[in-house]
């Protein structure tokens, strides 16, 4: 994969990571701040950008991870996790092997039906 991608699910990684302090702390749906993410979390990466942010929300909310009002524009501001999401963060599995292991699972289910997979 490339860089870019990789710092995409790793944000998205560190979305999910804050989510879970903050509703541990007892904020529901906190307003999504980049570089109140990163301090959280511990991001040493180059700093994080408000797009970044925004479309690692949205990611979570498509994928069930997180709820929200999505606003035009701006995405999902004030997202809140799911249990789904919850229990995602709380395993610290990155969602990126996740997503490798529902791929690789469909891949076996169609090998096994005499299906072609095509990379």
């Amino acid at each position: 994969m490339s860089a870019a991608t990789d710092r995409q699910w790793a944000v998205r990684d560190a979305v999910l990571r804050w989510l879970l302090a903050k509703t541990t702390e007892g904020y529901l749906s906190p307003i999504v701040d980049a570089d109140a993410i990163g301090e959280e979390v511990g991001w040493a990466a180059s700093a994080l950008t408000p797009d970044e942010v925004s479309d690692a929300a949205n990611h979570l909310y498509k994928e069930g991870y997180a709820t929200g009002m999505p606003v035009r524009g701006i995405g999902i501001p004030r997202p809140r996790l799911t249990l789904v999401g919850r229990r995602a963060a709380k395993t610290g599995t990155p969602l990126r092997s996740e997503v490798d292991a529902r791929e690789a699972k469909s891949r076996k289910r169609l090998i096994s039906s005499g299906g072609e997979v095509v990379s």
